[in-house]
C-alpha cells in the first residue's frame, strides 16, 4: 500500500482529518455556547442592576410621596424649613433651562456640523473638530467654575442689561440683572451639549450619499443650497437623534447648573431671574436635608428627573421611528 511523502497512509490521513474536523466542530459549539451564556448573563446582570436601582429609588422616595401625594409632581412650593416639598416648580425650571439651551445649541451646533462636513477645507475642519471634541472632555465642574467666575460678571454688567433694552424681546429679560440666572445656566448647558450636537449631526450629514450632493449641484444649486435643501433634509433622522441626546444631557446636568443658576426655587419672572432645577436642588439640598422626610423628598426629586429623562428619550425614539424612513428627493427639495 502506497503512502504519501509524510509516511501517512491514505486511510489514516482521512481518519486524522475526520478527527480534526470533529474537534473543530466541538470547539466551535463550545465557543458558541460560552458566548451565548456570557451574552445572556451580561443582559441579566444589567437588568438586575436597573431593577435594583428603580426599587431602591422607589423605596427611598416613598415617604415623600406618601406625605405629599401625587401632588408632589406639580406642587409649586419647595420650602424644607416649613416642611413643604413639591417638585413642580423645579420641573418648570428644568424644562425652561433646557429649552433655552436647545434654542441656543441646535442652530449653532447644526450650522457648525454643516460647515465642518460640507464647506470647510480639510486643513480647517480637522483642527476644529478636534477642538470641539476636546470640549466634551472638560469636566462639568470646570465649566461651572468658568461660568461662575468669568461669565457671571459679564452677564450682570453687559449681556443682561443689553438684552433687557432690546425693543421687542426685552420683556423676556426684564428685571434686575443679577448674573446668576436661568439664562446663564442655559448658556453653560449649551456649551456642554454643543460637542454632542456637533459630533452626531456631522456623522449624520457625512452618511448622506454623495449622489445627493452631485444631483443638487447638477440641477444648478450652489454649494450652500445643496447642503440646505438636499443634505440636511436627508440627514433629518440623525439630526433628531443628536437633539434627543443633547436634551437628555441637558436635563441631567446638575453641578455646573447649580453653580450659575442662583438656586431660588420660585417661578421665574424672566430669563434673567435666578431659578432652580431638579439637578441643582438635589446638589444643594441632599447634604442639608433632614433625615426622614427631607432626605426622602430629595431622592424623590431624583425619581422625577429619571422619569423626565426616560420620557424625553422615549419621545425621541418614537419620533425617529415615525420619521426614520422619510427621505426628501433632491429634485423636489430644490423646487
Amino acid at each position: 500500500m502506497s503512502s504519501d511523502s509524510t509516511g501517512v497512509l491514505p486511510r489514516e490521513g482521512v481518519a486524522i482529518s475526520g478527527v480534526r474536523a470533529a474537534l473543530l466542530r466541538k470547539r466551535t459549539r463550545f465557543g458558541e455556547h460560552a458566548y451565548t451564556a456570557f451574552r445572556w448573563g451580561g443582559a441579566g446582570l444589567f437588568a438586575a442592576v436597573v431593577v435594583a436601582l428603580l426599587l431602591s429609588i422607589a423605596g427611598s422616595s416613598s415617604q415623600a410621596i406618601t406625605h405629599s401625594g401625587v401632588g408632589f409632581l406639580w406642587s409649586g412650593t419647595w420650602n424644607p424649613a416649613a416642611g413643604e416639598y413639591g417638585a413642580g416648580i423645579l420641573v418648570v425650571g428644568t424644562l425652561l433651562t433646557t429649552a433655552v439651551a436647545m434654542v441656543i445649541v441646535v442652530p449653532i451646533g447644526l450650522g457648525t456640523a454643516a460647515f465642518l462636513s460640507e464647506l470647510a477645507p480639510g486643513w480647517l475642519a480637522g483642527p476644529l473638530s478636534t477642538l470641539i471634541g476636546l470640549l466634551a472632555a472638560v469636566p462639568s465642574i470646570v465649566v461651572g467654575l468658568w461660568g461662575l467666575i468669568v461669565l457671571t460678571p459679564i452677564f450682570a454688567n453687559q449681556v443682561e442689561p443689553f438684552l433687557a433694552s432690546m425693543p421687542l424681546l426685552g420683556w423676556l429679560f426684564r428685571g434686575e440683572a443679577y448674573g446668576p440666572s436661568i439664562l446663564l445656566a442655559s448658556v453653560v448647558l449649551a456649551v456642554m451639549t454643543l460637542p454632542t450636537m456637533v459630533a452626531l449631526s456631522r456623522t449624520a450629514l457625512a452618511a448622506v450619499p454623495v449622489a445627493d450632493r452631485e444631483a443638487a449641484l447638477a440641477l444648478g444649486a450652489t454649494r450652500w443650497q445643496a447642503v440646505r435643501k438636499a443634505v440636511i433634509p436627508a440627514a433629518r433622522s440623525g439630526i433628531q437623534a443628536a437633539i434627543t441626546l443633547a436634551v437628555g444631557r441637558a436635563l441631567g446636568e446638575s453641578i455646573a447648573v447649580a453653580m450659575v443658576i442662583g438656586n431660588r426655587p420660585a417661578l421665574p419672572t424672566s430669563l434673567t431671574a435666578p431659578g432652580a432645577t431638579l439637578g441643582s436642588a438635589i446638589v444643594n439640598q441632599f447634604a442639608e436635608a433632614s433625615p426622614g422626610l427631607g432626605t426622602s423628598s430629595v431622592i424623590a426629586l431624583g425619581a422625577v428627573l429619571l422619569l423626565l429623562t426616560v420620557a424625553v428619550n422615549a419621545g425621541g425614539r418614537a419620533l425617529l421611528r415615525s420619521g426614520g424612513g422619510h427621505r426628501v428627493g433632491t429634485a423636489g427639495a430644490l423646487r
